[in-house]
Parts: C-alpha cells; structure tokens; sequence
C-alpha cells in the first residue's frame, strides 16, 4: 500500500506530540529537581543556624560562667581585704606569713631524716653477708612457692584429658563386639581352630590407658600439692633466718635487710606528726574559712631527739645538727 502525505502528517503529528510530552516531563523533572536542591539548601541553612546558635548559647554560658566566677573572686578578695584589717584577720595574716616560711624548713628537715638513715640503711646492707642477702631476698618465693602450684593446677587441668578418652571408651562398641567375638573364638576352639589363633583376635582393653593416665596426673597433682605445703612450712620455720635477723638487730640497731626508711620522725613528740600538713591546710584554706585566733595552730619547732650511742653515724650527725639549729633559733 502506498505511503502518502495523509500517513505521513499523521505520523508527523504523532512525532511532535511524543516530543511535546516528552519536553513536558524533562520541564517537570527539572522543576522537581530545582526543588529538591531548593529544599536541601534550606535544609542546610537551617541547620548551620542551629549549629551557629547552639555555638553562641554555649559561648554565652561560659562567658556567663567566667563572669560569675570573677564576680565570685573579687568579692572574697574585697571581703578578705576588708575583713584582714579586724584584729582577727590581722592575726591571720602575720601567721601565715610565719607559718609560709616555717613549712619548707620542716619538709627539709623530714626530707633530711629520711635521706640519713638511707644512707645507714644502704651502709649496713653493704656489711651484710651476701648469703644472708640472697637467703632475705628469696624467702618471699620460698613462702609462695609458685612453681609447684603451677604444676599442681596443671596436673589437676590435665586430668580433663584422661576423663575424656573414658568417656570415649565407654560410648564405643568396638571393645564390647571385639569381646564377644574373642569368647566365640574360645568356645569353637578345636584342632582347626587353636586358641593361640583366639588370643590373636583378644581385644586391648581401652579403659587401660586413660586410667594409667588418670592415676599419674592425679598423684602428681598430689605430690605436687603436698610438697608445695611441706616447703612453705619449712621456710615459715627456718629459724636460720630468724637468728640472722636477730644478729643483725643486735648489731646495727635494725635489720637492714628487712628496714626500708625511717619508722619513726625526727621530733619527740607524736602530736608534731604531720604538723607541717596541718599547717599548709590552714595557710591555704584560712582566707575562706577565716579561723578565729583561737583557731590558728600553734607555730613551733619540734624538739629533735638527742644523739644516741645505739643510732647510726648518720642519724647522729643530722640529730646534733638539728639540735645546734634549733639553739641557735632560741637566741
């Protein structure tokens, strides 16, 4: 059939139509996707403002915050001025000024005591026998004995293996069939069918090598247990070690062995244990408590002990040293 102009304008027709619609939906997805990219950019602007905002609100409530706390500040500095020109805080000040000054020569004097009998302590080990060393340093181990209680633990973790090879053994149905067929074999024994011919079929007994096992690992884990206990006796009653202490004691005064620091402070009397700290409490804390002169502790110098013939070179030199100190602060 021919093709004429009518078909052809239809089809034309038909073209621009498609192209019509076609140019239709590209301007809608267009729209669509300017909208979309609309939506993100707002989306997007707002939550930069958020974010901004959220900055300013927690830059405002530091500054606020900074703020109060000079506010704070300034107000106990005025209240302390004003209050350390009354008699009490007057009192205050003059004795934290004092007592600022006496902390650090206390410290020294603690930092001096201890550095002393170090070194009496280091030249008295020194003189020790090295074999009494050795023997101090390796009670420790000789009480604890590690090594056979982790041979002991091990030995009882192991018997999980035995256990498990009976549990097989008894799940198994080869020693129970190899058995019936061995007593079979002896009841049709004949001169066709000898009994060395039976014994060579008998089944091993598979039960065998997992009790072996279990018998060893438990009595090792026995032994061990037991010998662990019957050394950690022995060496809590080594009385060698007690002895040589005693030796030691008597020689130097302490055991320098098992002394590691002064036991005891420079000064007489206890109540001067940790006075320094109780002094620096109070400097610090004094301006916000504001402590009563009754209050204030009382500023001394502790009395030192006296030089002893049963001390240590070196304690003795730092205690007549104190003791010359102090005199010279009671002119």
């Amino acid at each position: 059939m021919p093709y004429g102009n009518y078909e052809f304008s239809k089809d034309m027709g038909a073209i621009r139509a498609d192209q019509a619609a076609s140019a239709k939906s590209l301007k809608s997805i267009e729209f669509a996707s300017g909208a979309s990219m609309v939506f993100n950019g707002l989306t997007a602007l707002n939550a930069a403002k958020a974010a901004r905002s959220a900055q300013e609100q927690i830059a405002l409530q530091q500054e606020q915050n900074a703020l109060q706390q000079a506010m704070a500040e300034q107000t106990a500095r005025h209240e302390f001025s004003m209050w350390r020109q009354t008699p009490e805080g007057a009192a205050f000040v003059d004795w934290q000024q004092r007592a600022a000054a006496l902390i650090p020569f206390l410290r020294d004097r603690d930092r001096s005591w201890q550095s002393a009998w170090a070194g009496a302590i280091g030249r008295a080990r020194a003189a020790t026998p090295v074999d009494e060393q050795r023997r101090v340093a390796g009670q420790p181990a000789r009480l604890r004995q590690t090594p056979l209680k982790v041979l002991s633990i091990v030995a009882f973790v192991l018997l999980v293996f035995p256990l498990v090879g009976l549990g097989l053994a008894a799940l198994t149905s080869a020693f129970s069939n190899g058995q019936q067929a061995y007593q079979d074999c002896l009841g049709n024994v004949s001169e066709i069918l000898t009994r060395a011919e039976c014994e060579a079929i008998r089944p091993g007994n598979p039960f065998v090598g997992p009790i072996v096992w279990l018998v060893l690992l438990a009595g090792l884990g026995v032994l061990f247990t037991v010998l662990r206990r019957v050394r950690m006796r022995a060496a809590r009653n080594d009385r060698r070690l007690a002895d040589e202490s005693a030796a030691r004691t008597e020689r130097w005064g302490f055991d320098p062995l098992l002394t590691t620091g002064a036991w005891y402070g420079w000064h007489e009397s206890e109540s001067f244990q940790g006075y320094a700290d109780r002094l620096e409490q109070l400097v610090r804390s004094g301006a916000t408590t504001r402590p009563t002169a009754g209050q204030l502790i009382r500023l001394q110098v502790p009395t030192p002990w006296q030089p002893a013939d049963h001390l240590p070179a070196e304690v003795n030199a730092f205690l007549a040293t104190v003791q010359q100190e102090n005199a010279s602060l009671a002119v």
